[in-house]
């Protein structure tokens, strides 16, 4: 059961589109912490048609905008939780995370260091024209 498509209320919801619902985050990061969720069950950001991905982004504007201009909130972070690392009983969905300057956000972010080949990525990622002809 995934608690995004069963378990929020609509009282919960801040704003709701065609595609996505905002709510604020139940452990939240700094104060004003949001998240965008998809209405529709995806756990992958590709399975996303390009008018949702499109209203995805119309989204993150007017709420940078809301917290930057009126909240005065030195910029945001925007974290996407996509695919296999989510947590069981989730789908696909973003994180606004307000931040501020020397707020250390970035001292708190431990992850197991894996290598990669990151000449094979650039090359993959020098392809985007060829891939998206």
């Amino acid at each position: 059961m995934c608690i995004f498509c069963e378990g929020i209320s609509e009282n919960q919801k801040l704003l709701e589109t065609q595609y996505f619902y905002v709510v604020y985050d139940i452990d939240p990061i700094q104060y004003g912490h949001l998240l965008i969720i998809s209405n529709n069950h995806f756990e992958d950001i590709r399975d996303l048609e390009e008018d949702v991905c499109l209203e995805l982004f119309k989204i993150e504007k007017y709420l940078i905008s809301i917290l930057e201009d009126v909240f005065k909130v030195d910029g945001v972070t925007i974290v996407r939780n996509n695919g296999n690392i989510m947590d069981e009983g989730l789908h696909f969905h973003q994180h606004m995370i307000p931040r501020y300057e020397r707020d250390g956000f970035w001292d708190n972010v431990k992850t197991s260091g894996r290598k990669i080949d990151t000449r094979s990525l650039k090359n993959k990622i020098q392809e985007y024209k060829k891939v998206m002809k």
